[in-house]
């Protein structure tokens, strides 16, 4: 059963909620320029107004490797390079790994880290879920995050439709009935 939706642009944001930012909104917002991309307008309206709304903000782990993971593949494909450990250890990815470092140490400012929910979160829950196929693990790992720290997840990945955690998007398909 899916929770709540709600469309970014006319969202309110609580300042008594806790909000747990995807991945892809980060990238979004702070990753590599993206030109044209008329989600990053929009996701970064949403950000400031979350800022301003001094609601928690929290990011974990996963979240912060994928971002940075994301963003280094994201210059080797943009470098036209094909062998991912050559280009981390080659001078031309020193300014990449500081682009991301600056990005996260923006992101660190105002996201806090939520206390670890490996421990407390049903993990074999996942496991069986993952296992039937058609979902993205990590994806199951950040929605059974949200649920044990009563977050709402803010994301623009259509994968996460059938999620049953309250989501806030600028997404048409997470929107739709």
């Amino acid at each position: 059963m899916n929770a709540a939706r709600y469309d970014i642009a006319s969202y309110d944001f609580d300042p008594a909620a806790t909000y747990f930012l995807d991945t892809n909104i980060w990238f979004l917002v702070y990753g590599p320029p993206a030109p044209g991309d008329p989600r990053v307008a929009v996701y970064s309206d949403a950000v400031k107004r979350l800022r301003s709304s001094r609601a928690t903000t929290l990011i974990d782990a996963l979240v912060v490797s994928e971002f940075a993971n994301a963003w280094a593949r994201f210059e080797l494909r943009r470098a036209g390079r094909s062998d991912f450990k050559s280009f981390r250890n080659s001078v031309s990815f020193k300014p990449v790994a500081q682009d991301i470092a600056m990005a996260l140490r923006s992101i660190l400012s105002f996201a806090k880290p939520a206390s670890t929910a490996f421990a407390n979160i049903n993990l074999l829950g996942v496991v069986a879920t993952f296992e039937l196929g058609g979902e993205d693990f990590n994806d199951l790992l950040i929605v059974e995050t949200c649920r044990s720290k009563g977050c709402v997840l803010v994301t623009d990945d259509g994968d996460m439709r059938s999620s049953d955690v309250p989501i806030v998007t600028a997404n048409a398909a997470l929107l739709a009935p």
